[in-house]
């Protein structure tokens, strides 16, 4: 949450808000020192000196430059230091700092020292005219690929008497974000990495994709023909160097005369090849203003600001909800919500447990806790949070002082203080429920009835919630899984390999793999494109014949079913097919009819995770006998994401349409079920998927490149924050020497890396962990995917397609392969008497065959294609439409 746009928003100001766009940019070069060192475990008794791993060479940093980028002033005019810009945001100043070994081996706490002097400025030029609203964004430092190369370059540098490092976020192999605080004048600054808001890709395209036509491209450099030893001989040279120079064994490329023609050009610039080595690099910290600032500005249409965010799946999922709640006014009085939950009723050992945390917060605060309320007082507080109470004196109090909500088992009650200064005592306490008292603790009453605000917005508008029923939390938590991964024909070669098919013997109980004598001519992959935001776009598809074609998303948990019969009434509910489908998470053990199971045995349509013992008799003994030659550990507990029949008498979790397509679809029974849980439903994420979808439409017919890749990048990174809590993250502490050593005692300890003298990272397993975000939305997703996945299969290519000549080989996510049987074309590239010519062309042409021979229903497969395939003919809104691309 951005402090600044919730003072803004709060206050009507938002035309006010500005992202962070001064910052400073940073760029390291490097040269190769050959060190020859061996490690790891003995090879020979005799020579301890020979071990099973070499260490060839280290890279040492051999200079770096910086970019920073001011507000524009016009006592820069006439200063040669700066250069003046245009950018997205009006004018600005441009200045670069560079240092090297010639400075001494300290080279790098001189730009560092730098860098803090430099920082005083870019944090004064970000922060507001009006000092009234809030501006807490440290100064961000911005290298590329920094995080897993420049990083463990000059991260020890980073921790003396003259600065520390406060906070450390990331893994041990890669820092996502290094605060580093002045001891002096305590100015802050963070060290990021510029690829924590883009896709995986090089410097040179990342500032010709996300840059202006204008923007300079990378400069050339012969990394491989300087070294540690000779770099010094070399660069004092004043002719440019050498063609041979830029050879690179590692990239196996040499470079071409062109390329060398514009180095020669560019060198003639310089008197020394220190002068070009500095220009170089300089360059390519310049470079990433243009690509940054267009980054920026993107961002900045949603009233984000880039720096507020760690991530580009951060900001794409925070772009996806500013659009669901863009319809939000402040000024606008939203009613409450009739709440469907329980109501609440205070209990003696939830009292006693609120006491003792409301004791704490005091003694903790060093206020007087003698007239605090105490666990005698649990009669009277009963009484008044009880909605139920018939006294209407004590029922207008049954309810939140803030918001006006009543109390339930959903929005549980708690004390909030009348006077801030004050302890929690009988007098200065006033029933709030959780949320408010949350949101108010000391804050602008503004700010509170802000969320206040939101929080009705998002119950009107049925958008989801944080989940606060840790069961229901924990069900989700424990059952989330993500889309098929599986391999099952591994071996598939043109004019030799034939299809195979599965058939289960329901007598025998076997199955048995049938050759189906049809020969495999090509390999044909499908690809759904962007199918995470298709599923929760709530888009209109024909293939769906659930909530009228409308693939609905979850809310906020409306209800917790433990009744079984009133489940199955839900579940099945011919309202599915209408609007008025209730959207549910079921915990359940099923099976699929066993009279079908040659009918879906080929593709098994149960994506889980399975509990299973690793013995022969389970996996088989091939498999068996293969792990124990490979040294796997058999005869153990396992747990795997793979296809099923059934739930194996397990209790497995499905959404609604997930579980809808199973049981109409594959005959799908369900044995019992131990749980449902109902959810509100919207289509508020539509509007996010339709315009990113049409920006890069518009983008391609364009031809702009960068904002393609920005729209493409947002719809893929849309899904992730959803799904992520803490429970994953490795804490990590900024330890001393000692402390560190006292650490390995600790079973929560896992590893640890030095980062300065007497400065350790030091990793631990979390013992507990936070969620905020909508865990059930990433559920929702997930599920969705499997069911278009299955969707596709089942009801386009087994309806159009003879099946007996494909089999599926391997599968992900969002694509599968398939061995097709199709027209044979051997290619003939020595032409015979009978043959005078080659058939490459014939033969080329036939690869891209596709399911072209294998259609069993043609004018099915012509209706329906359309729906699924891009079109070869047509505008790009055919061919990038939603769903298999």
């Amino acid at each position: 949450r951005n402090e600044t746009y919730t003072y803004l928003l709060a206050n009507n100001a938002t035309q006010q808000f500005k992202p962070t766009h001064y910052y400073i940019t940073y760029d390291f070069e490097t040269v190769e020192r050959k060190v020859n060192i061996y490690f790891g475990k003995p090879l020979n008794n005799n020579d301890p000196t020979i071990r099973n791993s070499q260490q060839i060479s280290v890279l040492e940093p051999l200079s770096v430059a910086s970019t920073i980028k001011f507000k524009w002033r016009e006592q820069y005019q006439n200063d040669d230091r700066y250069k003046k810009i245009v950018t997205p945001f009006g004018y600005a100043a441009l200045k670069t700092i560079f240092y090297d070994l010639r400075q001494g081996a300290d080279f790098i706490t001189q730009w560092i020292e730098q860098v803090f002097e430099e920082a005083k400025q870019v944090s004064l030029d970000n922060k507001y005219d009006n000092q009234d609203i809030p501006y807490n964004q440290n100064v961000s430092i911005i290298g590329f690929n920094s995080s897993r190369f420049d990083q463990a370059l000059f991260s020890k540098y980073l921790h003396n008497d003259k600065w520390a490092i406060q906070s450390y976020i990331g893994t041990m192999g890669q820092g996502k974000q290094i605060v580093v605080v002045h001891r002096q004048n305590k100015q802050l600054i963070n060290f990021i990495d510029a690829m924590n808001y883009t896709q995986s890709t090089d410097l040179a395209n990342f500032a010709k994709d996300f840059g202006n036509k204008d923007n300079e491209s990378k400069g050339i450099f012969p990394y491989e023909g300087i070294t540690y030893d000779n770099y010094n001989y070399e660069f004092n040279k004043s002719q440019p160097f050498p063609i041979r120079a830029f050879d690179s064994q590692l990239k196996n490329k040499t470079m071409n005369d062109d390329d060398y023609l514009l180095h020669l050009s560019d060198a003639k610039n310089y008197a020394t090849r220190w002068d070009y080595l500095q220009h170089y690099n300089e360059l390519d910290s310049q470079i990433l203003i243009q690509p940054l600032d267009n980054l920026i500005n993107w961002f900045y249409q949603y009233n984000l600001d880039m720096f507020s965010f760690m991530s580009l799946a951060a900001i794409a999922n925070a772009i996806k909800y500013a659009i669901a709640y863009k319809d939000f006014d402040l000024n606008v009085n939203y009613p409450q919500q009739t709440s469907k939950s329980k109501p609440f009723i205070l209990y003696q050992n939830y009292w006693n447990s609120k006491v003792i945390g409301y004791n704490i917060q005091d003694k903790q605060k060093h206020r007087k806790t003698n007239n605090n309320v105490t666990i005698n007082d649990y009669e009277y507080y009963k009484d008044l949070f009880d909605t139920s109470n018939s006294n209407p004196v004590v029922n207008t109090k049954s309810v939140c002082v803030i918001c006006g909500d009543k109390f339930t088992k959903d929005n549980k009650p708690s004390l909030d203080r009348i006077d801030n200064k004050l302890p929690h005592t009988k007098s200065n306490c006033q029933p709030s429920c959780l949320y408010c008292n949350k949101y108010k603790s000391d804050k602008d009453e503004k700010i509170t009835q802000l969320f206040i605000q939101l929080r009705r917005y998002c119950s009107i508008n049925h958008l989801p919630q944080t989940i606060v029923n840790n069961e229901v939390y924990q069900l989700i938590r424990r059952n989330i899984t993500s889309g098929l991964s599986n391999v099952r024909h591994r071996y598939n070669h043109a004019n030799e390999t034939t299809i195979k098919r599965y058939y289960y013997n329901e007598t025998n109980k076997t199955i048995t793999v049938i050759d189906a004598n049809h020969t495999v001519t090509h390999i044909c992959g499908v690809d759904f494109n962007s199918l995470y935001p298709n599923c929760f776009s709530s888009q209109y598809h024909p293939f769906n014949k659930y909530t009228n074609g409308i693939m609905y998303m979850c809310g906020s948990v409306t209800s917790v079913i433990n009744d079984p019969i009133y489940s199955k009434k839900i579940i099945n509910s011919a309202y599915r097919f209408t609007d008025l489908g209730q959207l549910f998470i079921a915990q359940l053990k099923g099976h699929i009819d066993e009279n079908y199971i040659n009918d879906f045995i080929n593709f098994p349509p149960i994506f889980h995770n399975l509990s299973y013992q690793s013995s022969k008799s389970v996996i088989g003994e091939y498999i068996y006998d293969q792990m124990q030659q490979a040294g796997v550990k058999t005869d153990k507990q396992e747990r795997k994401l793979t296809q099923l029949l059934s739930t194996h008498n397990q209790y497995m979790t499905f959404s609604s349409y997930y579980l809808w397509f199973l049981i109409d679809d594959c005959h799908f029974i369900i044995d019992d079920i131990k749980q449902l849980v109902t959810f509100d439903k919207y289509t508020k994420f539509n509007a996010f998927v339709n315009e990113f979808m049409n920006k890069r439409i518009e983008a391609i017919k364009d031809k702009n490149n960068g904002l393609d890749k920005f729209c493409k990048m947002i719809l893929n990174a849309s899904y992730g924050s959803d799904g992520m809590n803490t429970e994953k993250y490795n804490k990590i502490k900024l330890l001393t020497k000692d402390k560190t050593i006292e650490a390995h005692t600790k079973q929560s300890w896992m590893n640890d890396r030095k980062l300065a003298d007497n400065l350790y990272a030091v990793q631990f397993n979390p013992c507990n962990c936070r969620c905020n975000a909508c865990l059930q939305v990433a559920y929702f997703t997930l599920d969705n995917a499997k069911y278009c996945y299955l969707n596709f299969i089942y009801n386009f290519m087994y309806k159009c397609l003879d099946m007996t000549k494909l089999h599926f080989i391997e599968g992900d996510t969002d694509s599968a392969y398939w061995a097709i049987s199709g027209k044979q074309v051997i290619l003939n590239d020595k032409p015979q008497i009978q043959a005078p010519h080659t058939n490459q062309q014939q033969y080329e042409d036939n690869l891209h065959q596709g399911f072209k021979y294998v259609i069993k229903d043609q004018q099915f497969y012509d209706t329906n294609a359309k729906y699924f395939f891009s079109t070869i003919v047509g505008d790009k809104q055919d061919e990038k439409k939603l769903l298999v691309d």
